[in-house]
């Protein structure tokens, strides 16, 4: 049976962990001798997924009024007349909304893949994360988030696999960081001469714990140590405010910068001396932490979330309680403290374990097996 066309349905391709993961799973299909096409309100990976020779169904933003009515599913039925989708795959709440009616249409199966945790609190939220425990495969990026299906939903149980994201470990590779791409992007992102570098990429849409590692940042009172939280994407989110607000708060101008969306995240690794993820349980996965082990940085993230299962404590990096800025704050100063050669020995087992553990390959091979289980013959 050749390889399946998938549609995956995903709230934005404007960048992030989300973004890559539909992007990566686009690719396997595509080089296993299948069709990709993606449907979102588009973003800056639209390029990359039309170089993959995926194909891009452009949606109304979440936030318009269409987005939820119910001649969506309708409009994108037609769209799709002649593609032949043998599976549709939801990377949202929203979108898993969607998704469900559309294969209802097509008379296909669909996935729901949870990239976090269950966190609505208002009934209209708890009603559309619901939606996604009556797929027909329900898919966990985590342990943890497996766990808080179950917990909720325990009929799930034959219908949910845990599929960690993978990366592409020839992309990271220190090896082929050319110092020319270091420099340029040291002087973009103003990293001041002499500084050790804490680094903290994250989408500033909603608060990931940002602010506790300002506050850790502080209590290090180190004047040689410069944060930067990456992630702006251009006009300031409401957050994004927050963060300069909080930053300002805490006197911590020249010593804590947010900084732009940056696509050559390799370098940016590179450049510095320990990578932290934020966010405790509300945390689903971190790919930010397994591209820095891959290469060959330390890590230090908050407990309690998907995150904290890329971490081997004590060997690749550090966990901190999450919410508290003090052992934040003293996880910061182990890592920042090691020496040449222990720092060299934690890049070769981060590496090592990224290897084994989070190879795009393998991840790819358990998704193209779970669609085409879910192929109606």
């Amino acid at each position: 049976m050749s390889a399946p066309t998938l549609l995956q349905i995903v709230p934005t391709l404007a960048g992030g962990g989300l973004a890559r993961a539909t992007l990566d799973a686009a690719q396997a299909v595509i080089a296993a001798g299948g069709s990709a096409i993606v449907a979102s309100p588009g973003g800056a990976m639209v390029p990359d997924l039309l170089r993959l020779r995926g194909s891009h169904l452009e949606l109304p933003d979440s936030t318009h009024a269409v987005w939820g009515r119910l001649t969506l599913p309708g409009k994108l039925a037609s769209s799709l007349r002649d593609a032949k989708v043998d599976v549709v795959q939801a990377r949202s709440p929203a979108t898993g909304w969607v998704a469900r009616a559309l294969a209802r249409r097509l008379g296909i199966k669909w996935i729901a893949t949870l990239h976090r945790p269950f966190l609505a609190h208002d009934l209209a939220g708890r009603f559309i994360e619901r939606r996604q425990a009556r797929a027909d495969a329900v898919i966990a990026v985590s342990d943890h988030v497996a766990r808080d299906a179950l917990e909720r939903f325990p009929t799930l149980e034959d219908r949910l696999e845990t599929i960690p994201p993978g990366i592409n470990i020839d992309r990271f590779n220190p090896a082929i960081v050319r110092a020319d791409r270091l420099i340029r992007l040291a002087g973009e992102l103003r990293i001041p001469d002499g500084s050790h570098l804490v680094l903290c990429p994250a989408r500033f849409t909603e608060d990931n714990g940002q602010k506790i590692l300002i506050e850790a940042i502080k209590r290090l009172g180190r004047d040689d140590v410069f944060c930067l939280l990456l992630g702006s994407t251009g006009v300031p989110t409401p957050f994004e405010k927050e963060l300069e607000n909080a930053v300002v708060a805490a006197e911590m101008q020249g010593r804590v910068q947010i900084g732009p969306y940056v696509d050559d995240m390799p370098a940016a690794y590179m450049l510095a001396d320990v990578v932290v993820s934020t966010g405790g349980a509300r945390q689903g996965f971190s790919r930010t932490l397994i591209e820095a082990q891959a290469m060959g940085r330390p890590v230090v993230a908050e407990d309690g979330g998907g995150a904290a299962e890329a971490v081997r404590v004590g060997v690749t990096g550090w966990l901190a309680p999450p919410g508290d800025p003090a052992a934040l704050a003293d996880a910061l100063r182990a890592a920042l403290s090691l020496s040449i050669e222990r720092r060299a020995e934690l890049a070769r087992a981060a590496q090592e374990h990224v290897r084994s553990q989070f190879n795009l390959a393998q991840s790819n091979a358990r998704l193209l097996a779970l669609y085409e289980r879910l192929r109606v013959p």
